[in-house]
């Protein structure tokens, strides 16, 4: 079972190959790099895994096992199915991506009443009326990366409007993804500011209205911005029992039961409804739960879960949809779609 996840000897390749493709040189080794090709050409899976940069990504992170996306067993793996079959492929992506669209969508899904307030949108930096923003307020733009294109302001009276507004503008025209979007581009909304010295980002993994799997990040509390994490762990639910798993390079926590998690599971139950694999993330602030965002790239199915038989455990319940089966959700996407993006996706 063990040789079964581990794979040792193709480990050992694509490490090298990809050291090769980012072009270390290896002009003493003529002989073993001809070897390492050979190796490939007389193995579909190596040489597709060499020519797939997700899967290059992941076996330099430390993954165990060689990537299958077209016959998916692990969390990641079908992650990346869905990711590539399904969401790049449907218009609900524009809506539940886009921070803004995704706002209105969960609002009308579940209740205004679960959304971080919305204090305005705007198409340009230089729009921003600052003037009608609280004294506290998070800036960003509604296609983020990894959380990093934000602009967290907890005094309005200490803030440079010029600087900002010409940060703002750097970041419309650096981050990924924003190049093409010209309307409702940026939002201000409320600076979470919780109890603890904490805050914890629950994350529901989810599929066809059923939560089947947590995973917790604790940020600081002060931190300038929002992806600067200090612990993650997966739990399992309803019963939140954390897993003796190590995910990446990070700590792990120790994260209690939320109190409404009765609440989270059933907002996660509604706003999963459509979709075969999707994740939730949500924020328990006092009496409030608020729903953070929904999003169809978890890491890009790239997590290192050690040890890696759970990543194969977690992926055990999660169907696989055929082609056909996926067509007939994006036709439905697209009625879905119309209502918020009109007839041009």
């Amino acid at each position: 079972m063990k040789s079964f996840y581990k794979i040792k000897n193709g480990i050992i390749v694509i490490l090298i190959l990809c050291l090769s493709f980012l072009g270390y040189q290896y002009s003493d080794k003529t002989a073993q790099l001809q070897n390492i090709y050979s190796t490939l050409n007389s193995n579909a899976k190596l040489k597709s895994c060499f020519f797939n940069q997700r899967k290059i990504a992941f076996m330099k992170k430390g993954g165990e096992y060689l990537p299958d996306y077209e016959k998916p067993r692990t969390l990641n793996d079908k992650v990346v199915y869905y990711l590539e079959n399904y969401f790049l492929r449907s218009p609900i992506t524009k809506i539940i991506g886009t921070k803004y669209f995704a706002k209105v969508y969960i609002s009308d899904t579940v209740g205004s009443e679960y959304v971080v307030r919305l204090f305005g949108v705007w198409d340009n930096p230089e729009d921003i009326d600052f003037d009608k923003l609280p004294n506290s307020f998070v800036l960003k733009t509604v296609r983020g990366n990894y959380g990093r294109e934000v602009i967290i302001v907890r005094n309005k009276n200490k803030l440079n409007i010029n600087e900002t507004v010409k940060k703002m503008r750097d970041i419309c025209k650096s981050t990924p993804g924003m190049i093409d979007i010209k309307d409702k581009r940026i939002i201000a909304e409320e600076l979470l500011e919780p109890e603890s010295e904490t805050l914890v980002d629950y994350k529901f993994f989810c599929s066809f209205v059923k939560p089947f799997l947590a995973y917790c990040l604790d940020m600081k509390k002060n931190s300038d911005v929002d992806i600067d994490q200090k612990t993650f762990s997966f739990y399992s639910i309803p019963d939140w029992k954390r897993f003796a798993i190590i995910a990446g390079r990070h700590e792990v926590n120790n994260i209690p039961k939320p109190k409404h998690l009765n609440k989270m599971l059933e907002l996660c139950g509604k706003l999963s409804k459509n979709f075969p694999l999707i994740r939730i993330d949500l924020y328990e602030i006092g009496d409030r739960v608020l729903v953070g965002e929904i999003t169809e790239d978890a890491s890009g199915g790239k997590n290192i879960i050690d040890p890696v038989i759970w990543d194969f455990k977690f992926g055990e319940g999660i169907p696989i949809l055929s082609k056909e089966e996926i067509q007939t959700l994006i036709e439905k996407d697209k009625i879905i779609a119309e209502k918020y993006l009109g007839n041009v996706f």
